[in-house]
C-alpha cells in the first residue's frame, strides 16, 4: 500500500509519535520512508498500524479518503494500455533488473506482473526460475490475503509454475473467512482470483491439480446474490466434466444462458475457455 503520507496525518492527529507506532511492528525508518511515499509496505502491517492508531482498516481508507484499489492493479491497467511486444519485453527486462539491485518485494512484484504481461502477448515466459521461487516465498509468508495480494496472485498466474498455482490457491482458501469478514468485493476478488487458477491449471493441461483445487472451491459457500461466481463455479465444473467425458452440453448451456442475460463479455471468454479445452483435447 502506498498510502503512507495520509496516514502520517492521521497518527499526528492522535499525537502519536513515529516510535510509538512502529514499536513490534516495523523499524522507525521503515516507517518514515513509507509515510513519505519512499518505501512500501506490506498489507498485513499496514493492518497492525491501522489498529496502533485505533482504527480499523475500512476506517482508515474512509477517513484518509482512499481509492482502496491496489497499486498493483493501477500498475496493471496502465501498462496493459500498449499492447508492444517489444516495449512490454523492454519493460519486463527493465524491472528484472531493478529489482536485481534493490531486492525490494515491491520490485519483485512488478516485475512478475510486467513479465505475466509480455506473456500475454508473446506465450513466452522470461521469469526467471529463481525469481519464481523467490515471489513464491513471498506468497507463502501472507497470513492476511487482502485486495493487493490477491491481484498480485491473480496477474502473475500464467507465468508461475502450477505446483505454486495449487499450493498458493490453497492458501488462500484456507484464509476464506478473514476475507469473508473483509467484505463483500474482497470475497468476490478472492473467489474470482481462484477461478483464474483453476483456469490457468486447465490451459496448461494441468488438470489433476485443476480438479484438486475446484474441489476445494465447491466447499466454499457462496451466498445466493453472488449469481456470477455461481455460474462461474458451475462451468469450471462443466469445463472438467467435458475434459474427463467429451460431452460439452453443460458448458455450452451456460455460455448460451449468459448470452440470453446480455452477459457477451462473460459469455466469449467462456467460449475461449472451452475451445482452448477442445484444443487441448
Amino acid at each position: 500500500m502506498h498510502s503512507g503520507i495520509e496516514f502520517k496525518q492521521l497518527r499526528k492527529k492522535q499525537h502519536i509519535t513515529l516510535k510509538e507506532a512502529a514499536k513490534g511492528i516495523c523499524s522507525i525508518q521503515m516507517l518514515s520512508r513509507w509515510e513519505n511515499n519512499q518505501g512500501h509496505m506490506d498489507f498485513n502491517r499496514v493492518l497492525k498500524l491501522c489498529e496502533r492508531i485505533s482504527l480499523s482498516a475500512t476506517e482508515y481508507i474512509a477517513l484518509a479518503k482512499l481509492d482502496p484499489q491496489d497499486h498493483i492493479a493501477l500498475i496493471l491497467e496502465e501498462s496493459w494500455s500498449n499492447h508492444d511486444k517489444n516495449y512490454l519485453k523492454k519493460l519486463a527486462q527493465a524491472a528484472l533488473n531493478k529489482y536485481e539491485s534493490s531486492q525490494d518485494p515491491f520490485d519483485l512484484d512488478y516485475a512478475a506482473i510486467a513479465c505475466s504481461l509480455y506473456y500475454k502477448t508473446s506465450q513466452h515466459n522470461i521469469f526467471p526460475i529463481a525469481q519464481q521461487n523467490e515471489l513464491n516465498h513471498q506468497l507463502s509468508k501472507i497470513t492476511v490475503w487482502g485486495h493487493e495480494f490477491l491481484s498480485l496472485f491473480a496477474n502473475v498466474i500464467p507465468i508461475i509454475s502450477p505446483r505454486i498455482i495449487y499450493q498458493i490457491s490453497v492458501q488462500v482458501i484456507s484464509n476464506i473467512s478473514f476475507i469473508k469478514k473483509a467484505g463483500e468485493g474482497t470475497f468476490h476478488f478472492s473467489i474470482a482470483a481462484l477461478f483464474e487458477a483453476v483456469i490457468g491449471l486447465i490451459t496448461n493441461s494441468q488438470f489433476k491439480f485443476a480438479d484438486k483445487l475446484l474441489t476445494r472451491i465447491n466447499q466454499i459457500d457462496l451466498p445466493d446474490n453472488e449469481m456470477l461466481l455461481i455460474v462461474g463455479r458451475k462451468f469450471l465444473n462443466a469445463i472438467l466434466t467435458f475434459h474427463n467425458t467429451a460431452n460439452d452440453e453443460a458448458a455450452v448451456s451456460i455460455i448460451h444462458f449468459l448470452t440470453n442475460m446480455d452477459m457477451q463479455t462473460t459469455a466469449a471468454y467462456f467460449l475461449q475457455i472451452l475451445n482452448q479445452v477442445k484444443a487441448l483435447n
